[in-house]
């Protein structure tokens, strides 16, 4: 990775790296450009970029809408612009979840607003959502997780038939994805796809991890669901129904081939529940 990180660094122009942190996808590094003004460099482990292949471009659109100014593209490294202060993770955690919750639907709505913007190269939502339509199990998964990932299952199939409102995604907003700048909310690490708008804040649920109780909480998801459902003028049951198609996905993706137990099990649970009380 360093031989990589001082190919990047020399061909963008920059120095002066520290480390911010790893995911599974990327490394991202506190740099300096030329004009000594700080960015962020994010070096992907993948030379195409993996699912963030599209965000850039996306994000690129979105630049009159909030999203965070992409400034360089080099293969696998992207240039953003430094962005200060904390993330709507950080406000839900440190101070009010619910306030959270209404920023991070703002920023949807800010996003979403009209004109829908035209037609990008984007990967279709269906295409996404193939590991969950075919969804297996292996033979000591729990009989609840079982029947949930299979009504899941069921569930993204009807809401991918039933779409008529398709238009570009970010595909990954969450909390942890928004900055709180002076200037407003910023957003970033788009997955950038194309499909439902219903599907566009499913993985909030999800999150900030480090609240796992509250996400469990019937209530809550009660609340944030009605939250987001008005943010995007989607009927609730929809909406919940396509947080649990995302919980779900995210167990598949997580597992890597057959199912046999998750973490999110009853998370998933909640949320096929809320999905059936609307």
């Amino acid at each position: 990775m360093h031989h990589e990180l001082n190919q990047a660094l020399s061909r963008l122009a920059l120095h002066d790296p520290n480390p911010l942190a790893e995911t599974a996808g990327a490394t991202l590094w506190r740099v300096r450009q030329t004009d000594g003004t700080h960015a962020v460099l994010k070096l992907h482990k993948r030379a195409d970029r993996g699912n963030e292949a599209a965000g850039s471009a996306l994000l690129q659109a979105w630049a009159d809408r909030g999203a965070v100014r992409i400034l360089a593209e080099d293969g696998a490294a992207i240039v953003m612009e430094w962005l200060e202060g904390p993330s709507l993770a950080d406000v839900a955690i440190t101070d009010d979840p619910r306030r959270a919750v209404v920023m991070l639907a703002e920023v949807a709505q800010r996003l979403h607003e009209m004109p829908v913007l035209p037609a990008l190269d984007l990967p279709e939502l269906p295409t996404v959502l193939a590991p969950v339509l075919d969804v297996h199990c292996a033979q000591g998964c729990p009989d609840p997780l079982r029947e949930s990932l299979k009504e899941a299952s069921a569930l993204a199939r009807h809401l991918l038939n039933t779409a008529t409102d398709l238009r570009p995604l970010h595909g990954d907003l969450h909390h942890s994805n928004v900055i709180v700048t002076h200037a407003g909310p910023r957003v970033l690490d788009a997955k950038g796809y194309h499909g439902d708008i219903g599907y566009e804040l499913a993985n909030a649920f999800r999150h900030p991890g480090a609240l796992p109780q509250l996400l469990r909480d019937p209530d809550w998801i009660t609340w944030c669901r009605d939250i987001f459902a008005n943010a995007l003028d989607v009927p609730e049951q929809r909406l919940a129904q396509w947080a649990a198609v995302k919980c779900a996905l995210s167990i598949v993706w997580r597992t890597g081939g057959p199912v046999s137990d998750d973490p999110e099990a009853d998370l998933l649970s909640g949320l096929l529940a809320s999905a059936r009380e609307v």
